[in-house]
């Protein structure tokens, strides 16, 4: 039985969506939000206790979270991720996996870079470690290949010329508009998803917008009850410069929708859908998700914890006792005093009904006081119960942080200090790296999917590490996918010294015959025919005719094509049994050497003469002559 189409949903279905969801997902906002203070460093230190309780406005703020979240997403962002396609054993197989990979390494980045300060990579790759989940999605945008799409067809009874010319116009067209897809991050506090049978099958996107430019965009009023209609079904009004609005970004397997929603009059629920359509996407919503550090127990969550979360309330109680240490310390700086013995002083009310001497001190101030009158400081605790709590706290804190070399105590204390840093790296980022890996996945998947389905043409991207026909470009199309292989991601978190240990396992499996070359350069990150390529370049430059053809090169390039001819004749000659005229030597190779001046000396035809009898050094003054080189005379002895 064939399944029954989606139904278009209307903006009341979408509103109720947006209260069945924000309900659903209320507490996992609330945690968000919280972690994003501390990690922001938004909290005041003192936030939750008394202000009559403070005796300097002092906010030490801990920044142990916010630190530890850039280190962490700095090592895995450094370098990007690298892809690696097995496509099968031969090497026509394997040439196109090389290209796969490239090809859709590079999309995936331009498209992901494309606007101006944004790289979705890092974006997804800070979200799945600090907020605990990170989602992205892929988009077919047509509008790229607008040039493309308007270059005119030719006529049935035009001449082949005509389709030559309208195939090179329409691929250069797609070349400068770059792959027509959008790889955009998407901020997992807006972002609610549904499930049904363990897979994604709708999501709706929550953001805020103010009002007058987004009623200006979607043309857009207000009636007189305060709901959103079309702009000729309006009153005209004016609207506050800090109205806010919601924009729903709505997906499902058939149908994608755009709607503008507030709240009327009478404050009940309003909106109007902006925009909906198919999508004809096969594999359903484009959004693939990352979880960060999850629980067994854990269903249908958007986010999961961040890597300081664990320690997220022991730093709030540590940013409290540094500034309750501070108090401290301004108490034992300014001791509050009082005063003994008698004063005529009179007694000042307070309202309180006792009695109060007014008294305003500065610190270095001389006091004056009356006979029989001290002033002394009041007793107080020493705070090094307070102290020891704070060192407890900052050892417990400790505890939990990622390792950080700080110093070192010779070799066994670097190798101890790096061993401990990568291991921290697998164990509490590992997970978070795979759930990445496999973000990656989803996304190649449905990009190869919109190659072939949508696009139905080849797709150029801009690539300079490859010799392709068009220089600079590399271009797939659907025959390219039609051959399903394996896929892996892998995301870079390795050290110098990691990488090499991983080139001595490589040799070392060589060497004992476990290990065939292919499987070793795949473990050393790198392409089995690629390498072969490369090492058969090698072998080229490394060949007489290679030297010899770079040879000429270079003197052409010098401008001393001569030399190279004059070479040419005295290997003719020699191979006949016949010696240079002297004067064959000419000039310096790349300087000197004109008429009349010194030049390098022909010391082969010195060497073929005995003890140089007849061979005139070249650049000996002499008569001019005719036919002869110049700067050289000519001599007896010549053959």
């Amino acid at each position: 039985m064939a399944e029954r189409a989606l139904k278009a949903p209307d903006s009341h279905y979408l509103l109720d969506l947006q209260t069945e969801l924000g309900d659903e997902y209320r507490d996992q906002d609330n945690e968000l939000d919280a972690y994003r203070e501390v990690r922001e460093m938004r909290v005041p230190a003192l936030a939750e206790s008394d202000r009559k309780y403070q005796l300097v406005s002092v906010d030490p703020r801990d920044p142990d979270v916010t630190e530890e979240s850039l280190q962490q997403t700095a090592i895995l962002t450094l370098e990007r991720p690298k892809l690696f396609i097995t496509g099968g054993e031969g090497d026509t197989q394997q040439t196109l996996a090389t290209d796969r990979e490239h090809w859709t390494e590079e999309t995936l980045w331009r498209c992901g870079t494309r606007s101006p300060g944004s790289d979705t990579m890092a974006q997804v790759t800070d979200a799945a470690l600090n907020d605990g989940g990170g989602w992205t999605k892929l988009l077919w945008a047509s509008d790229l290949w607008e040039a493309r799409y308007k270059v005119p067809k030719p006529k049935a009874s035009d001449e082949t010329d005509a389709y030559t010319d309208y195939d090179k116009a329409t691929e250069d067209a797609k070349k400068r508009a770059g792959p027509p897809f959008e790889w955009l991050y998407v901020d997992p506090r807006t972002v609610y998803p549904q499930w049904s049978g363990g897979r994604l099958c709708e999501v709706l996107e929550v953001s805020e917008r103010t009002v007058r430019s987004t009623f200006r965009r979607y043309h857009l009023d207000r009636d007189g009850d305060g709901n959103i209609v079309p702009e000729e079904l309006g009153v005209a009004g004016t609207h506050e410069l800090r109205e806010k609005v919601q924009f729903l970004e709505h997906w499902d397997d058939t149908w994608v929708t755009y709607a503008v929603v507030g709240k009327n009059h009478q404050q009940t629920p309003t909106g109007y859908i902006v925009k909906q359509f198919k999508h004809k996407y096969p594999f359903g919503v484009p959004y693939d998700y990352a979880p960060g550090l999850t629980m067994n127990h854990w269903r249908n969550r958007k986010v999961g914890w961040g890597i300081g979360h664990t320690k997220l309330w022991l730093v709030k109680y540590r940013a409290f006792l540094r500034a309750l240490h501070a108090n401290y310390v301004a108490r034992d700086l300014l001791p509050p005093l009082v005063t003994y013995g008698d004063t005529p002083a009179a007694v000042v009310g307070t309202g309180d009904g006792l009695p109060r001497e007014p008294m305003d001190l500065h610190p270095g101030e001389i006091l004056n006081l009356a006979p029989g009158r001290q002033l002394q400081t009041v007793p107080m605790p020493p705070p090094d119960t307070l102290e020891r709590h704070m060192q407890l706290i900052d050892n417990a804190i400790m505890q939990l942080e990622s390792p950080r070399v700080t110093t070192l105590s010779g070799m066994e204390g670097a190798g101890f200090a790096i061993s401990q840093i990568l291991s921290y790296t697998r164990t509490r980022v590992g997970p978070i790296r795979h759930n990445l890996e496999r973000l990656l996945e989803g996304q190649t998947e449905k990009l190869w999917t919109l190659v072939r389905e949508r696009a139905g043409e080849k797709v150029w991207v801009f690539y300079s590490g490859g010799d392709k026909d068009a220089a600079g470009y590399l271009g797939l199309g659907p025959k390219d996918f039609e051959r399903p292989m394996q896929v892996r991601w892998e995301v870079q978190s390795e050290l110098p010294t990691d990488e090499m240990l991983r080139v001595r396992t490589a040799t070392e499996r060589l060497n004992n015959g476990t290990w065939g070359a292919d499987e070793a350069v795949q473990y050393l990150g790198d392409n089995p025919d690629e390498i072969r390529r490369s090492r058969m370049r090698d072998e080229i430059r490394s060949s007489p005719q290679y030297k010899q053809y770079l040879m000429a090169q270079v003197f052409m390039n010098a401008g001393r094509g001569d030399l190279l001819a004059k070479a040419g004749e005295a290997e003719q000659m020699a191979m006949q049994g016949q010696l240079p005229s002297p004067g064959g030597g000419g000039p310096g190779v790349f300087e000197g050497g004109g008429p009349g001046q010194p030049s390098v000396p022909d010391l082969a035809a010195l060497a073929a003469t005995p003890n140089g009898t007849g061979a005139t050094p070249p650049g000996t003054p002499g008569p001019y002559q005719p036919g002869a080189p110049q700067g050289l005379p000519p001599g007896p002895g010549v053959g």
